[in-house]
């Protein structure tokens, strides 16, 4: 298993973390067998070019159909330039739609 993208943060004194793995039923495996309270949350990802503002126009798109984002980290797709960007967001479909069509016409 490895992580593709990864958040830590302390909240109300616990430090939480937020990662996207390529094999989630891995992951699920190994934070078990740790004995770590963890809970599963689907995200939209998106693919971006590297390269200044690629950022923003995603951030603006998902703002122009009115799609919060709750929060967002980042990291890279494996064996690519490509910037992986996870968004937690209140319109999955939508916000999934919208980062696969700005990634191909960033391509």
């Amino acid at each position: 298993m490895n992580v593709l993208a990864f958040q830590s943060y302390v909240e109300e004194g616990e430090s939480l973390a937020r990662f996207l793995a390529d094999d989630i039923a891995g992951a699920k495996a190994v934070l078990s067998s740790l004995r770590m309270i963890f809970e599963e949350t689907d995200v939209a990802v998106g693919r971006l070019a590297h390269r200044p503002g690629e950022l923003g126009r995603a951030a603006a798109r998902l703002g122009e159909k009115q799609i919060n984002i709750d929060y967002s980290y980042c990291g890279l797709e494996p064996g690519s330039t490509r910037a992986l960007v996870v968004f937690g967001v209140d319109n999955l479909t939508l916000a999934a739609s919208l980062l696969d069509e700005l990634a191909a016409e960033g391509a």
